[in-house]
């Protein structure tokens, strides 16, 4: 009888030494390249949510312009004086004074139900607020000023700007 000899090669499987050191390397590059990107994406997303902010004043003061229209109210180009009883609007859950330049809402009004722009947003999280009669601040690091600056990173609200109310979204320091 004749036998037959198999012959059985031995296949190692695996990675060597060389080809480990290349996708290391390779990891390496992406992590370095794609890294940043990554860490930006908490600046992109608190310049996103004040941007959101933004246009929540920016829908508010649209309501309140209309409203006061619709109450036959119109721009002043002198100063009335006093709480000025003349520019309230009610919106259901509180009235607002208007500024009579602008008939945007007061940061803080001394008419009405004295409401503030912050009554009129939806706030959730932990954001930092500073309101004055002129303007209103919200965001994630505010001004030290009682006026806008530069530095920062939140929307600001000037409801006495002339010849309109203005909204901006600070991002230096987002």
């Amino acid at each position: 009888m004749e036998s037959i000899t198999i012959k059985v090669k031995n296949k190692h499987s695996g990675f060597t030494l060389i080809e480990l050191i290349i996708v290391i390397v390779m990891l390496g590059i992406l992590a370095t390249v794609a890294a940043p990107k990554f860490i930006n994406l908490s600046t992109d997303a608190k310049v996103a949510v004040l941007t959101s902010l933004g246009s929540e004043f920016k829908s508010t003061i649209n309501l309140a312009k209309i409203k006061a229209r619709i109450n036959g109210l119109s721009t002043s180009v002198e100063n009335p004086g006093g709480i000025q009883t003349n520019y309230i609007v009610d919106f259901g859950f509180g009235s607002v004074e208007l500024d009579w330049r602008n008939l945007c809402p007061e940061s803080i009004g001394e008419g009405g139900d004295q409401l503030d722009m912050l009554d009129f947003l939806n706030i959730s999280g932990d954001f930092q607020t500073k309101v004055n009669n002129q303007y209103t601040f919200i965001g994630y690091q505010l001004p030290n000023a009682e006026i806008p600056t530069p530095e920062g990173c939140y929307v600001s609200y000037d409801s006495f700007g002339s010849p309109d109310c203005t909204v901006e979204v600070i991002s230096a320091d987002c």
